[in-house]
This record gives structure tokens, sequence and C-alpha cells, in this order.
């Protein structure tokens, strides 16, 4: 289900999806139902969500996240990789304004997620909201390179989810982060916006903030269904 889908498969700029740091395909893969297309993996709906950080993992979370910033800034000022991050962007700001009015609890998460600087493999996620209050939608990917052509890349399945912000951490079946997870870092001339993220591995992923989230017209239509189903907005 991975190689076959090289460089195929085009993703349109709205798309987001996936924070494990590792050089591997995402750690949690869900069984496939019946009738889903295999570049797709859906989660359930009312998938058993992640338990919350405990406070002695959140701060281990939080510190790992500033060194693997650090380092990559640190590759930055050695020239070793061109850029870390992206501008802030202020339409993201502005839409993130307009959610709070209405679910302020998710509004900081909300957005496209994408960690490309630097080598392969890339991750893609995108943070939606939902009209459940306190739900956000998740909609993830990555870029891979395959192991038996070099230079060959390949997307890997469209998975989506939902999670649930509580108390300040979001939690899904499949990834769980946290406000505290969230942060703005200076990177040379500009100001980037990070999230980090915690697999059911342990790996953490960490991402940069892009732009306001927004639905792939390259979707297929089961994962519509579900994405509807959840009550998420694009």
């Amino acid at each position: 289900m991975q190689a076959k889908w090289a460089i195929a498969l085009v993703m349109t700029a709205g798309l987001g999806a996936a924070m494990a740091c590792t050089t591997s395909t995402p750690d949690v893969e869900a069984p496939v139902p019946d009738g889903v297309p295999d570049d797709v993996v859906l989660n359930p709906v009312d998938a058993p969500l992640r338990s919350p950080l405990a406070d002695d993992a959140l701060r281990q979370a939080e510190a790992e996240m500033q060194q693997r910033i650090q380092s990559d800034l640190d590759l930055l000022g050695l020239g070793k990789i061109g850029s870390v991050g992206s501008p802030i962007s202020s339409e993201l700001i502005a839409y993130r304004q307009a959610w709070a009015q209405t679910d302020p609890d998710i509004a900081p998460f909300l957005g496209t997620w994408e960690k490309e600087w630097d080598m392969i493999p890339h991750y893609f996620m995108t943070v939606f909201p939902s009209a459940v209050p306190g739900r956000v939608c998740l909609v993830r990917y990555s870029k891979q390179e395959t192991v038996t052509v070099p230079f060959e890349i390949y997307n890997t399945p469209l998975e989506f989810s939902v999670g649930q912000v509580v108390d300040g951490q979001l939690l899904a079946s499949n990834t769980q982060s946290a406000r505290s997870l969230l942060r703005q870092v200076p990177v040379s001339d500009y100001e980037s916006e990070f999230l980090a993220t915690v697999e059911p591995t342990g790996n953490m992923q960490v991402y940069a903030s892009q732009r306001p989230p927004a639905i792939a017209p390259t979707w297929p239509a089961v994962l519509m269904e579900q994405f509807r189903a959840a009550g998420c907005r694009g």
C-alpha cells in the first residue's frame, strides 16, 4: 500500500497531515474497512482517544520539542538547511480569531501544519474545526522515499481521525498534543509557529503552521463522507 502510490498522488497546498519524528511511515495504521480504497485510512469517529499526557511526560515532550527546534536552527545557522518553518500567516491568525469566538479551546490548534524542511520524510497535518464543541478533525499524510528506487517519492495514505481538546490537550486516537507544545520562535528575520505531536509509539513530530485549513479537491469521496459525518468544517 506504499510504493505503488509513488509521486502520482498530487496534493493541493491546503492539505496538511502528519506530527512522528522517524524516518518510517506513520506509526499507527488503522484497519481499512470494506469499500475503503487503500489510499485512505479512516479512524472511526468513536475510536477511543489517547489518554492525556501526565505532567512528567508533558515536561519531557516540551524539552524534546525545544531541543528539536534548536537543532534545526543550528543547522540553518551553519547553512546546512535552507529554511526552518515559515513566517506566521496573517490569514491563519484571522481564521483562528474568528473560531475563537465560538470554540476558543480548539482555535490555537487549527491550521495546515507541515514539516518540509531538511531531508525526506516530510510530514503534513491539517487540523479542522468541527460543529461539535471541543472537537477537531485531523487529516495527515507524509512523503517518503522508496527503499527500492533511489529518489523515488511516494505519499502515504491519507489518514483521517477526530480529536477532542480537553484541558489544553488535543487527544485523538492516533496522536496527541498540548497547548504547551505550541510555540512561536524567532527564525532568521521572521517568527515561525511550531506544533509538536506525540505518537502512540512515543515518537515526536514537529510541524510549522502554514495557512488556514482547506479541503483538497483530490480527496476521495469516502474520506469526505467521514469528514461530514464527524461535523468537520472546511
